[in-house]
């Protein structure tokens, strides 16, 4: 691959026109077209600055082997720049999926009010409504970075190794998160115990219904962020196991699961035993119209 080839590649990857790459570089479009097309090379001072943009090292922008060609035809380049816009993409979707799971385990909170009844029941589906209606929103949202979760991918070796050392300790930070959703979790019980003896089962029940939400937050945020980072750092792994599995493979997960959850409600009154219910309803019911939306328009 020519120095041309991979700048072509590179511009088009992160959305830039000719015009406008030129302008970032303060060059005339028709100096970044002869570039491209091989019939010149860019001075020291914009060939660190295409680094820079790119998120790429020199060497790689400068070497041209045959080998090199051969081995990017497997795969697909990807910069610092676009893993970072990866992973704030995902950020963005986990916050979806955070709030509205977490308007639906709240809602519970107007059951426990005594007075004024009729009024948190509407309250209390209003805000279940609006729960699922962010995850619809979610799932409906544009799909950006579709490459980086369905190709094999190809990583400078630099950025690579900086980016799995930060991993590493952004790692440390999600254990950390789940540690305390399961302290949480397993001390939950305890605490409702407490404030009912000083307060009423009316306020025990309400702060019952916080605490299940902190910790099924903190289980959302770090095992979606630790999934995200894991495509990149487990690349090859992350693709083996996604080309063996089926596509729909996850609702033989999903029903036991909900299964499971439905009888801990019933047993333990933590949560609506219909909830679960109506979770996976919805998402069987979003990947019929995906499904149905994906047959009339075929890629």
């Amino acid at each position: 691959m020519t120095f041309g080839e991979k700048l072509k590649n590179l511009r088009k990857e992160q959305g830039y026109s000719q015009e406008e790459f030129a302008q970032c570089l303060d060059v005339s479009r028709q100096a970044v077209s002869k570039w491209e097309s091989d019939r010149g090379t860019p001075e020291t001072e914009k060939l660190l600055q295409i680094s820079t943009i790119f998120g790429v090292t020199l060497d790689y922008l400068l070497k041209d082997e045959q080998t090199e060609d051969n081995q990017y035809s497997k795969g697909y380049y990807v910069s610092r720049e676009m893993i970072d816009g990866f992973l704030s993409y995902k950020r963005q979707g986990s916050k979806r999926i955070t709030v509205g799971v977490g308007l639906i385990i709240l809602s519970n909170i107007f059951g426990c009010v005594s007075d004024y009844r009729q009024a948190a029941m509407v309250f209390y589906w209003v805000a279940t409504a609006l729960g699922i209606a962010i995850l619809v929103w979610h799932v409906f949202q544009p799909k950006h970075y579709q490459e980086i979760e369905e190709k094999t991918l190809l990583f400078d070796d630099t950025t690579i190794k900086e980016f799995r050392v930060e991993h590493e300790k952004n790692r440390k930070r999600y254990a950390v998160m789940i540690i305390i959703g399961v302290f949480i979790l397993i001390l939950s019980p305890e605490l409702t115990t407490i404030v009912e003896n000083y307060f009423d089962a009316n306020v025990a029940n309400g702060l019952s219904w916080v605490l299940n939400t902190a910790w099924v937050a903190l289980f959302i945020l770090a095992a979606l962020a630790l999934r995200a980072e894991n495509m990149i750092v487990q690349n090859a792994q992350y693709m083996s196991r996604k080309n063996s599995k089926g596509r729909f493979t996850w609702v033989y997960v999903a029903l036991p699961v909900t299964a499971i959850a439905v009888v801990i409600g019933i047993i333990t009154n933590v949560w609506s035993p219909v909830v679960p219910i109506i979770a996976l309803f919805c998402i069987l019911l979003v990947t019929v119209c995906k499904l149905l939306i994906e047959r009339r328009n075929p890629k």
